[in-house]
């Protein structure tokens, strides 16, 4: 299987930069592959995909040499399955409460010893059977990441704990949940939010994982001093929105109106 460049990152202690994919126009989610970023964030926590759109935007960023990172809440094993076979790196856990859901989501990611996940070694995963099976899981064990979302206030008792977690690569925090969660929606700089926040690149650092956290460009600095180094610094959706309103400010500063 093609190398994770998010695990090769990590494990350098580099920064990994993504971007959200919100639209599903495969050639969209390849030009934001192309220009530089590491992973594409596709949501399947807010949208329901047809399997072979989602297919086409995994595919899209496997050609422009991107990870795919696959948000989604899986009912059992095989929503997860279908997604690692079909080239993605990544997988993102939304609204975590505990350290068991995560614990059985590792399980069905990874092959024996480090899981329980099935074997079917036809796959674009697996070079479409050209791998050998031990190869195959070897690489796929190494390959693919997790990345567990913090974003309900029940789950911070346990971060200790799923950050101790094998299988576990990064804990990123969901600022708007978090917030609304807490009774202080869009106040991301809350006292008790930054608390959160502080709490997780702490723990983060204790175990040997990677601290994350969706912002813009300008903010990065403020939480790389708390420690993290996984960003999502943009989206297809707000570089259109903005860059449709810069162009109507423009016109409009030139006298022209609708």
């Amino acid at each position: 299987m093609n190398p994770s460049l998010v695990r090769q990152k990590i494990t350098r202690g580099e920064t990994v930069w993504c971007a959200k994919a919100c639209y599903h126009d495969p050639e969209l989610v390849e030009l934001i592959a192309r220009a530089g970023f590491d992973g594409i964030w596709i949501c399947l926590e807010h949208k329901r995909l047809d399997p072979a759109v989602l297919y086409s935007l995994i595919q899209a960023c496997r050609l422009a040499g991107a990870d795919a990172l696959v948000r989604v809440k899986p009912s059992n094993y095989s929503d997860l399955l279908y997604l690692l076979e079909a080239g993605a790196h990544g997988i993102m856990l939304p609204r975590v409460r505990n350290a068991d859901e995560v614990r059985e989501v590792i399980a069905a990611m990874k092959f024996p010893p480090e899981g329980r996940r099935g074997c079917d070694c036809i796959h674009v995963d697996a070079d479409f059977g050209a791998a050998s099976p031990t190869e195959y899981m070897a690489d796929a064990n190494r390959e693919t990441f997790l990345v567990v979302q913090i974003e309900e206030p029940e789950v911070v008792p346990h971060l200790e704990a799923i950050a101790a977690l094998p299988g576990v690569d990064v804990l990123f925090v969901g600022p708007a949940d978090l917030s609304n969660g807490m009774g202080v929606f869009g106040k991301p700089d809350a006292p008790e939010v930054l608390a959160v926040v502080r709490q997780v690149g702490e723990a983060a650092r204790r175990h040997g994982k990677v601290a994350g956290i969706p912002c813009a460009p300008e903010s990065v600095q403020k939480y790389c001093d708390m420690g993290y180094r996984f960003f999502n610094v943009a989206s297809d959706y707000r570089c259109v929105a903005n860059g449709l309103r810069k162009t109507k400010a423009d016109l409009a500063g030139m006298g022209f109106g609708r």
